[in-house]
């Protein structure tokens, strides 16, 4: 089984702090996971996102086109 998820929003929002959060708790349960963040040069305001996949098996890779699950 493989979740594919993006949670997106601006900087100062916890975007990337929730991805990394949801990564440790899965890495915790004994789950495979790749955690990539994406932000602007802005300190605050500029455009913030995540992708977090999480498995039972190797990820073939960690990009995402199409995800089943976005939080924004």
């Amino acid at each position: 089984m493989q979740k594919e998820i993006i949670i997106a929003g601006f900087g100062g929002q916890g975007v990337l702090f929730g991805g990394q959060v949801l990564a440790y708790a899965a890495m915790d349960s004994g789950k495979v996971v790749t955690w990539i963040p994406s932000y602007g040069p802005e300190m605050r305001g500029g455009t913030a996102n995540c992708t977090v996949i999480i498995a039972d098996d190797e990820i073939g890779s960690p990009l995402v086109k199409n995800p089943p699950l976005a939080i924004a």
